[in-house]
């Protein structure tokens, strides 16, 4: 009886293929007559369960150090010793290679004598405008002083000429006891003069000319007081002719000497050239000290330039030059990377950029150490995505790295951008897609009972699901042939969940 109703049931399904052409239809046919040739259907079920679930977003590229230089030369010279080899530890300022310095030590020697010459010629040319400021103040008042003197021994010679012609009258007898009182008195005040200017030179003040000059204004005033002494004693006793001459040679002499106070004088503004000239005689010289300190500094620099200086702690990157060769110009001598820090560059979707912060933690793992995990920080985000892919670049620093992380080897890291703890899992492969609907079936009562679900995070073999209780048992395999309230029977049960928080590589929604 039963063996006609299955046929008829295959004729009609046959029937409906026949008659169209709904692949949907085809498969729900097909699904149905597997039900009704095989009514019991084995399947294998896990226990739903629920663990804390993260989403992470993965990142990968290659370790950089933090600090990466290589140290070449800036002259052509030759390379006298390396003191260190690929891989070494290297401390900041160590001294890693030397180059020969003989030319730069002969420059520097050179350049600190012309700094010795520069300093005296300075100071002979500062010693030139002390004494051209100190004629231009008191040479013009010397000057007056000699013109004035001049003068008034002119005249004081003249009287006395006139005196020994004219013979000596009562009031010439006056007269040259008058001459005589004013010689004296001015013979006096150039012996004070005298004395203080004698004092001045002594302190500097004043230069060894006007002493001398003054001294010269002594013999006159103190020949004065003699030639006024000579007078009164002529009008006493009368003039001889000899006397007579030799008063007019005074007076012709003292007109020279005036003569050639007024010419003195008028070379008085000159005095202001000189100070000019002077200064800029200083000038120069404090040029050329300038530019001979600068040379010094120079080829200090170029002394220095011959030691090759680690800049930072770090190892030593590749093989450095060997001794004995001539560097040229920016030739490289060694690489020093840096152990301070190392990072990694990786781009992520743009899906996700507005999920990421600067701080943000991130779990890291290295090719080639895969027993180690490595802790590290977002500490950049490029506010510009990659024009093609649409990918924006995350800087990530690592920390704890120092030492055991070299440059160029490969990273890859997740940041955890949000965690749904206690959530609802299934494996995956419980999960059903038909169109937009998702389901799973779960064995009750020895049948399969059909739930929609929602999705939501996926981590390795497990999907966040909700609309199924926790503890049910969820077909995760066979469930492609059942239907709802068919009979099943449970092969083998499987567990959903070990306990522990699911951690993976990757994430999906």
């Amino acid at each position: 009886m039963k063996r006609p109703s299955i046929f008829i049931a295959a004729g009609v399904l046959a029937l409906g293929a026949t008659g169209c052409v709904d692949r949907q239809a085809q498969k729900e046919s097909k699904a149905t007559e597997l039900v009704v040739n095989n009514p019991i259907k084995a399947v294998t079920v896990a226990t739903v369960g629920t663990a804390d679930l993260t989403e992470d977003v993965a990142v990968t590229g290659d370790v950089t150090a933090s600090d990466d230089t290589t140290i070449g030369s800036k002259q052509t010279n030759r390379v006298v010793a390396v003191y260190v080899k690929d891989g070494d530890p290297v401390k900041a300022g160590q001294l890693l290679a030397v180059l020969d310095d003989s030319g730069a030590q002969a420059q520097l020697k050179q350049a600190q004598a012309q700094v010795s010459t520069a300093l005296a010629a300075m100071a002979s040319a500062r010693a030139q405008v002390d004494q051209a400021n100190r004629n231009y103040v008191i040479g013009p008042h010397k000057s007056s002083i000699q013109v004035a003197l001049s003068r008034a021994a002119v005249q004081g010679s003249q009287r006395n000429l006139d005196k020994l012609v004219n013979g000596a009258r009562p009031e010439e007898r006056r007269q040259a006891q008058a001459n005589l009182d004013s010689a004296k008195a001015n013979l006096d005040l150039q012996i004070k003069q005298l004395e203080r200017t004698k004092k001045l030179v002594d302190e500097g003040a004043l230069s060894g000319q006007t002493l001398d000059q003054q001294k010269a204004t002594y013999d006159q005033a103190k020949a004065q007081y003699q030639s006024a002494q000579e007078a009164v004693n002529i009008n006493t006793n009368g003039s001889r002719q000899e006397d007579i001459d030799a008063a007019r040679a005074e007076v012709k002499q003292q007109i020279e000497s005036l003569r050639n106070a007024e010419d003195q004088k008028k070379l008085d503004p000159l005095l202001k050239d000189q100070v000019d000239a002077a200064n800029a005689q200083l000038e120069s010289a404090r040029a050329q000290l300038s530019s001979a300190r600068a040379q010094i500094q120079i080829a200090s620099q170029t002394v220095a330039d011959t030691k090759v200086i680690a800049p930072f702690n770090g190892h030593v990157s590749g093989r450095p030059i060997q001794a004995g060769t001539v560097a040229g110009a920016n030739t490289a001598i060694v690489r020093v990377v840096s152990d301070a820090g190392v990072y990694f560059n990786g781009q992520v979707p743009s899906a996700y950029i507005d999920k990421l912060k600067v701080g943000q933690g991130v779990k890291i793992h290295v090719d080639g150490l895969p027993d180690k995990t490595f802790d590290g920080n977002i500490v950049g985000l490029n506010p510009l995505a990659d024009s093609v892919a649409r990918l924006f670049s995350v800087r990530v620093q690592m920390i704890g790295a120092a030492g055991i992380i070299r440059p160029g080897m490969f990273a890859h890291g997740a940041i955890t951008v949000r965690t749904v703890p206690a959530a609802t899992i299934v494996p995956t492969v419980a999960i059903l897609a038909r169109g937009t609907d998702k389901s799973v079936f779960v064995v009750e009562s020895g049948k399969a009972k059909q739930f929609k679900v929602t999705t939501g995070l996926t981590k390795g073999d497990f999907t966040q699901v909700s609309g199924v209780p926790i503890g049910a048992k969820v077909v995760t395999a066979g469930q492609d042939t059942l239907v709802d309230g068919v009979q099943v029977s449970v092969k083998e049960v499987t567990t959903a969940y070990n306990g522990k928080s699911l951690l993976s590589s990757e994430d999906k929604s």
